[in-house]
C-alpha cells in the first residue's frame, strides 16, 4: 500500500465499484480510506442505496453526484466528488475509472458484470466466489484475451489461503491441505431455521443459510482448488474435528495424500485458516522449527487466526494495479465442481431456489466425478422434472435449466473451452 501511496500521491487510484449492498458499502469505506486509491464511483439499480453508502462512509449528502451522464459522471470525479450511478453501461464510457470491484452478491448478475468489464478493458477484482466457482475459468479465459487482470479478492478465505499456500510453498513445504475452519454446519438449514442468527448478524437469510449448510464453504474450497491444483478426498471433504492444540496430528492421521482442500469442524480456531506442509528436508528444518514452537515434524501447520474480509481486499486491488498479478483465480480448467445437493426430496415440479435456499446445498468433488450433475451455481428458479431423493446428487437431466439465464449461457460457453 506504501507503494501505491507513493506512486500516485493526491491523485489516488480511481475505483468504479459495482454494487452496495453489505459488501459494498463495506467497500466503499475500506476502498476510500486505503492509501493511494479512492472509491470514485458506485453502479447499483438503486441509486438511493448507493448514495447512503457514501454518506455512511462519511461523505456528505450534498456532495455526492448521481447522474446517467457520462459528461456530468466524468467531471464530478475529476473534481473529487463521490458518483453514482445505475448503469454500468455508463461506467465503462468513463475514462476516469482505472479499475472495478465487484462486489453484487449475485452469482447470475455478478458474472455478467464481471465479463462485460473484462471485455471492455477494464481489470476487475470480486467477492463474487460463486461465479468464479461456476463461471471462473470462462472469466479467467476473456481476461487473458482482453490482456486485463481478473482475480477474487484477499480477505476472504480462498484469497487468504492462497496467500498462505504460496507463503508455505516457496518456504520449501508441500502443501498437504489447505483448510477452512467451521464452526458450525447443518446441510439442511433454511432461511427459517437461521432466522434469529441472520438478523443478529445482519446478513440476509440467504446468506447466512450458504454459511451454515457449508455451500458458502464448499465453493471458497473450490475456489482455491481451481486455482492451485487441489482436490477434496470425498465429496464434501471430511469435516475433521479438532483443536489448535492437537491439528497436525489430526489432520495428517485423517487424510490418506498431500495437495487437498479441507475443512475443520468445531474446535477454538475462531475466524482463522490454515495450510499443512510437509518437508521432506527433515534433518534440515526440523531443529529450527522445533526451536521456533512449530512442532517436531515433519508436518507443520501455518495458521492463521483471522480473515478480514473488506479490510484486506484493497490489497488485491493494488497488487492487481501495481504488479498485473491476480490474487486468487482459475489456473486453467475447473478440477474440483461443487455439485447441488437435494436439501430434501425433490418431486417434479418442485422450483430450485438457489444458494441458500430450501432445496439445495453444495458439495465439492473431483471433477472428474462430477459428470452429468447440477453446479449449485446453476440453481435459482430452476424447474425439477424427476424425483431426486434427500441428499442425493442432483442429476442434469433431473431439472430443466433456463438456457437464457446469463450464467447458464455462460456455463455452456465454458464447458465448451
Amino acid at each position: 500500500m506504501r507503494r501505491l501511496a507513493r506512486l500516485r500521491g493526491d491523485d489516488e487510484l480511481r475505483v468504479g465499484l459495482v454494487g452496495a449492498g453489505m459488501v459494498g458499502s463495506n467497500m466503499t469505506y475500506q476502498i476510500n480510506f486505503t492509501p493511494g486509491m479512492k472509491t470514485a464511483l458506485i453502479v447499483n439499480r438503486s441509486v438511493e442505496n448507493a448514495a447512503a453508502a457514501y454518506v455512511r462512509a462519511g461523505f456528505a449528502p450534498l456532495d455526492i453526484v448521481v447522474s446517467e451522464d457520462p459528461t456530468v459522471l466524468g467531471a464530478a470525479i475529476r473534481a473529487g466528488r463521490p458518483a453514482v450511478t445505475s448503469s454500468i453501461d455508463t461506467m465503462l464510457q468513463l475514462e476516469e475509472i482505472e479499475i472495478v470491484f465487484e462486489a453484487t452478491s449475485s452469482a447470475n448478475f455478478g458474472a455478467h458484470v464481471i465479463r462485460t468489464c473484462l471485455e471492455a478493458g477494464h481489470d476487475v477484482v470480486t467477492m463474487n466466489a460463486e461465479a468464479d466457482a461456476t463461471v471462473g475459468y470462462l472469466l479467467k479465459t476473456v481476461a487473458d484475451k482482453n490482456g486485463v487482470v481478473y482475480t477474487l479478492a484477499d480477505g476472504d478465505q480462498p484469497g487468504v489461503l492462497g496467500r498462505l499456500i504460496e507463503f508455505v510453498e516457496s518456504s520449501g513445504f508441500e502443501i498437504v491441505s489447505a483448510v477452512n475452519c467451521k464452526g458450525y454446519m447443518d446441510v439442511h438449514a433454511t432461511p427459517e431455521s437461521i432466522m434469529e442468527w441472520s438478523v443478529k448478524q445482519g446478513t440476509s437469510p440467504q446468506m447466512t443459510t450458504s454459511f451454515t449448510d457449508g455451500t458458502k464453504m464448499n465453493i471458497e474450497q473450490a475456489n482455491l482448488a481451481n486455482a492451485y491444483n487441489l482436490h477434496p478426498e470425498v465429496r464434501g471433504m471430511h469435516g475433521i474435528k479438532s483443536t489448535l492444540a492437537t491439528v497436525t496430528e489430526d489432520m495428517v492421521a485423517a487424510l490418506d495424500g498431500h495437495h487437498t482442500v479441507e475443512y475443520t469442524l468445531g474446535g477454538d480456531f475462531a475466524g482463522g485458516v490454515f495450510v499443512v506442509g510437509y518437508s521432506d528436508s527433515h534433518h534440515m528444518v526440523q531443529p529450527a522449527l522445533r526451536y521456533l514452537k512449530m512442532g517436531e515434524g515433519p508436518y507443520y501447520t501455518f495458521y492463521r487466526p483471522y480473515h478480514l474480509v473488506h479490510i484486506e481486499a484493497p490489497l488485491s486491488i493494488a497488487e492487481v494495479y501495481l504488479d498485473r498479478e491476480p490474487t486468487v483465480a482459475p489456473a486453467g480448467p475447473f478440477v474440483t465442481e461443487v455439485v447441488a445437493v437435494a436439501k430434501k426430496d425433490l418431486q417434479p415440479g418442485d422450483v430450485l431456489d438457489g444458494i441458500g435456499g430450501w432445496t439445495s446445498y453444495g458439495e465439492i468433488d473431483r471433477i472428474e466425478n462430477t459428470q452429468g450433475l447440477l453446479p449449485v451455481g446453476l440453481t435459482e428458479n430452476v424447474r425439477v422434472v424427476k424425483p431426486v431423493s434427500q441428499d442425493e446428487p442432483i442429476p442434469l437431466d433431473a431439472v430443466e435449466l433456463d438456457e437464457e439465464s446469463p450464467i447458464v449461457a455462460a456455463r455452456f460457453e465454458q464447458d465448451g473451452l
